[in-house]
């Protein structure tokens, strides 16, 4: 396990994507370290009221290069983060480049799952995280990308709020196996990366302990419900080809875990925290009960 330390010379922290479910987890992380945070947001009223005055809010666009460099001036530590969209490649190129204008020394990428980045020509979203990290690998910055595998905190929770409302989890394919990865661990994982005497490689695939099946999903369900819950091949919705970028690397997603391409586990959690990343079983029990608790209150 590396030795961590803390940011240079109290220079702040850049986090961009700071106001979704992963930022906020990174960002807040940082601060209960004591380490100085800034995001760069185009929410800058929505970044002060989740973090009120514990970080500094640099406000700006990706696509506006005076307000990037702006957020990225003297810092030496950045976490790049931000939507699956169609300007994702430029966006994060555009940081990336202002970042080495203002001498960051490390950057930090949460990327694409590996399976959808290796072989590349399957997910659109893929290609372009894939693009991203060719493009850190020329710059002068040290970088490290990862990976992390299916989110619990996206397809896990809506897979148990249908059961929780219908008694059912539906897959494309009920025994595909996924090594299904807490948000939480990513957080950790990247707060790691970014205090780290030195990174730990190029590129880092992060997943959960095991890999677990939709069946496996609605047997554990089952459990801690107490009651049944079915699995049920359900096919997926067909995508059409005017979709927006997001919606069809959704669908890219759903039709590449269906045919068993998110089922890999690695111990890279494990040698990085010295600790075991969270399970799907005691993130079910862990969001049954928060549910349970939301309903009585």
């Amino acid at each position: 396990m590396s030795t961590l330390r803390t940011s240079i010379a109290g220079a702040p922290i850049v986090v961009t994507g700071a106001t979704g479910k992963l930022g906020q987890l990174i960002v807040e992380r940082l601060v209960a370290l004591k380490e100085p945070v800034r995001v760069f947001t185009r929410r800058p009223d929505v970044a002060r009221k989740l973090f009120d005055e514990s970080v500094q809010v640099a406000p700006g666009d990706f696509g506006d290069r005076r307000s990037l460099d702006a957020a990225v001036r003297g810092t030496k530590r950045l976490l790049l983060l931000s939507p699956i969209s169609a300007r994702l490649v430029t966006d994060q190129i555009g940081v990336a480049d202002a970042a080495v204008a203002a001498g960051v020394e490390r950057i930090v990428k949460i990327s694409g799952s590996d399976w959808t980045i290796d072989p590349p020509g399957n997910s659109i979203s893929g290609d372009a995280h894939a693009a991203v990290e060719r493009h850190l690998a020329s710059l002068p910055p040290v970088a490290v990308s990862l990976r992390p595998n299916a989110w619990m905190q996206v397809s896990l929770a809506n897979t148990i709020r249908q059961a929780i409302a219908n008694n059912t989890v539906a897959a494309p394919k009920i025994e595909a196996g996924v090594g299904y990865i807490d948000a939480r661990d990513i957080a950790d994982v990247a707060i790691h990366q970014l205090l780290a005497e030195r990174v730990s490689g190029r590129t880092l695939n992060l997943t959960g302990p095991d890999i677990v099946t939709a069946r496996q999903v609605a047997e554990l369900l089952s459990t801690v419900l107490e009651r049944s819950v079915a699995a049920v091949d359900k096919a997926p919705v067909p995508t059409s080809h005017d979709a927006d970028f997001e919606h069809r690397a959704i669908a890219q997603f759903v039709r590449l875990i269906a045919a068993g391409r998110a089922a890999a586990t690695t111990d890279v959690v494990r040698s990085l925290l010295g600790r075991p990343p969270r399970s799907v079983a005691s993130f079910i029990s862990e969001h049954v009960a928060a549910k349970a608790a939301l309903a009585e209150s």
